[in-house]
């Protein structure tokens, strides 16, 4: 059991290094070139390893609330990129049946992250896990309601391509947010202030969200401009 953990943990630690590293290539790549798609890939297959053996790590080892909660942003970072790949795909036939299965197991999981944050809270008060756990269990509702929504009435003609680097951007701040709080105590001095670790969470999600937007903004400007006549 013990050498199975530690190949699994070595595994994690490994395809999570490796997407960090390949989920940049995608975002200074020329869009839709050979080197953007086969990096994208890479990084999608790299979040299904970390993922998988997240929940398998979570399953075999004793209960910690750490593990159990770096095993939820695993599954929530696994499907941005999952939906964000994907999203490519749906472009000409739209959401198939492996899309809307995969998006109604993660309502549930999220449904399961909001309901245990809440019963947290309910035991211990607002503490710290307690009110990550239901932060994250919104989060993910709040996508995979959206994919729902989309599913069901899509609304935005160019919704798969800002899907795709919206949720691929995601995937990426969700993954450096889970390895950056893993190694803070490597990184900070003994005598760091709290707030030094709150940071951590929070830092990574408001630049990316930032860098995101503007994204969205400039793609959504361009797209604009295109559709306006110019004048005779």
């Amino acid at each position: 059991m013990k050498t199975l953990i530690t190949t699994l943990l070595i595994i994690h630690i490994a395809t999570g290094f490796t997407a960090l590293l390949v989920g940049l290539i995608p975002m200074f790549s020329k869009k839709g070139s050979r080197l953007h798609n086969r990096a994208g890939l890479v990084y999608v297959y790299c979040m299904i390893t970390v993922a998988l053996t997240a929940l398998l790590l979570c399953g075999l080892q004793p209960f910690k609330m750490m593990r159990l909660f770096l095993t939820g942003i695993a599954v929530f970072s696994f499907y941005l990129s999952m939906t964000g790949w994907r999203a490519t795909k749906q472009k000409k036939t739209g959401p198939t049946a492996f899309d809307k299965g995969l998006t109604f197991v993660t309502l549930l999981v999220s449904v399961g992250m909001i309901g245990f944050g809440v019963y947290l809270l309910a035991l211990n008060g607002a503490s710290f896990f307690p009110i990550l756990f239901s932060f994250f269990g919104v989060l993910t509702l709040t996508f995979a309601g959206r994919d729902i929504q989309f599913m069901i009435q899509p609304t935005e003609k160019m919704h798969w391509f800002f899907q795709h680097f919206t949720r691929m951007g995601g995937s990426y701040i969700a993954t450096f947010t889970a390895a950056l709080v893993t190694n803070l105590a490597r990184i900070l001095p003994a005598n760091a202030p709290d707030w030094a670790a709150t940071l951590g969470w929070i830092a990574p999600s408001i630049l990316g969200g930032m860098l995101i937007g503007r994204t969205v903004a400039y793609y959504k400007k361009k797209f604009s401009a295109t559709k306006t006549p110019v004048a005779a």
